[in-house]
């Protein structure tokens, strides 16, 4: 079995257990394994499985290093570069919520794609995106919905909604304190003292909040507050009541920058795994002195691809094709190849050619990935 999980390196926990699964699950297909058995100890790796995950995204709050680690694993799914594409057409702007009928707040990326968000957590967890508090929605604690809650002012006294809220308004000039309904004439406002129309805002002032109840004529300050869910006809205090935090979400230059590597690899592993190569991505070799990263790896016989990608938002510079040729060097034992989405700049291409390395440029994913396939095709 694998090793117990650690809090040092919950990934590697997760991995081994993934890898365990797997075997498990070809054991029982290949009939070596009892269904009881197989139910009971799949049911426990999944288990253990999403224990060492949840550690791995609890840890990533504190630790960069977990936290860089996940987004290289995460970087290549589907909704996740949904996001990412959302954020490398407008950067500048955040991701706000929007909010229908029901107050349930909903994210929209590339102003059409609907995402959850569970999925922009996970992604704050780990360092993708920066997260900012937006709003709190108070759910009815009965059924677990905002949909229907309505806040209710009630006397101090009885209890009753049926109350009069009147402002306290003061005239500046003269002194004169009286509820507001007292200073209206039709639609003026009118000092009931001195009988000076009162025209512009800086000649009074709201001095507070007086309360009279309808029901018990009860006069007070401060009403008493509750909510009421007209969905359950439950009624409830604040300190009762889910207050749920809805923030708006962001994405650094440096993460942006980290994510662009990371486009297009969805379409390229596609395609290269239909063609018989084993993918990795992210690639992660070992180097003469450390680890280093790539896009991902093809391998296929006995030929060894190292690939990177990068977008940028006009061409692609020459700082990525000289990190890929830094950790080229490191590993010594793959060829190089760079996908620029949508093309390289003229002295980014020179350099590729000076240090050897393939170079393929498309505007699309899909394009690009037959161009790279093409060039490991003559490697």
């Amino acid at each position: 079995m694998a090793s117990q999980e650690t809090a040092n390196d919950p990934l590697t926990e997760q991995d081994n257990l993934t890898s365990e699964l797997a075997n498990l699950e070809k054991q029982f297909a290949d009939r070596k394994v009892k269904e009881k058995d197989y139910e009971l100890l799949s049911k426990q790796l999944r288990e253990r499985i999403r224990k060492a995950e949840s550690q791995s995204y609890n840890l990533a709050k504190k630790d960069e290093s977990i936290a860089r680690r996940l987004r290289l694993r995460n970087f290549n799914d589907p909704e996740i570069q949904q996001i990412v594409n959302h954020f490398l057409k407008a950067s500048e702007k955040s991701l706000e919520p929007t909010f229908g009928a029901d107050r349930i707040p909903r994210y929209l990326v590339l102003g059409t794609v609907l995402v959850e968000q569970k999925i922009l957590q996970k992604m704050a967890d780990m360092g993708m995106l920066s997260e900012v508090l937006f709003e709190r929605i108070v759910s009815c604690p009965t059924c677990g919905t905002p949909s229907n809650v309505h806040l209710r002012f009630k006397c101090t006294q009885c209890n009753s909604m049926n109350i009069a809220l009147n402002r306290m308004l003061e005239h500046l000039q003269c002194g004169t304190i009286h509820q507001e309904n007292v200073f209206f004439v039709g639609r003026n406002l009118i000092c009931p003292t001195c009988k000076k129309m009162l025209q512009n805002k800086d000649e009074y002032r709201v001095i507070g909040l007086v309360c009279s109840c309808r029901a018990c004529d009860a006069h007070f300050e401060d009403p008493a507050q509750s909510y009421f869910c007209r969905g359950c006809n439950s009624e409830f205090s604040l300190s009762s009541g889910q207050i749920v935090d809805v923030f708006s979400y962001g994405m650094g230059k440096n993460i942006l920058n980290e994510a662009r590597r990371f486009i297009g690899v969805n379409a390229l592993t596609t395609l290269l795994t239909a063609k018989g190569y084993m993918i990795k991505s992210p690639g992660v070799m070992a180097g003469a002195s450390k680890e280093v990263v790539f896009s991902l790896t093809a391998e296929k016989d006995t030929k060894l691809i190292a690939i990177d990608l990068s977008q940028g938002d006009g061409e692609v510079e020459v700082e990525p094709i000289l990190d890929l040729f830094v950790k080229v060097l490191e590993v010594n034992s793959a060829h190089a190849v760079f996908g620029a989405m949508p093309a390289l700049s003229k002295k980014a291409r020179d350099v590729a050619a000076m240090h050897n390395i393939q170079v393929a440029e498309a505007a699309a994913p899909e394009e690009l990935a037959e161009k790279i396939l093409e060039i490991i095709g003559r490697i």
